[in-house]
């Protein structure tokens, strides 16, 4: 079994009552409903596909995708060798 890389995307809505309906697009997560947003998870290969569709919605006024992967990667904690040349090295500041 394998473990599918995905992305958390935060879907700001103007109104609650059409939430549900991001459920045909991801994984809901979470809904503040003080706030008018939603959260939801995607596969990461699909995330763009999904901005895109998502962006058609009437009542989505705007999506923040999770800069999680990037930061991992800078600060090297993705696991990745070929992230560790861009990674920050906090050691040779103590100096």
């Amino acid at each position: 079994m394998d473990i599918q890389p995905r992305t958390s995307l935060v879907v700001y809505v103007s109104s609650l009552r059409q939430v549900r309906q991001l459920k045909r697009y991801g994984h809901l997560e979470y809904v503040s409903k003080r706030m008018r947003y939603a959260i939801i998870y995607v596969n990461e290969d699909a995330a763009k596909e999904t901005i895109g569709r998502l962006k058609q919605l009437r009542f989505v006024k705007r999506i923040i995708e999770s800069p999680r992967n990037e930061l991992m990667d800078l600060l090297g904690l993705s696991g990745e060798p070929e992230a560790k040349d861009d990674q920050i090295n906090f050691e040779e500041d103590e100096e």
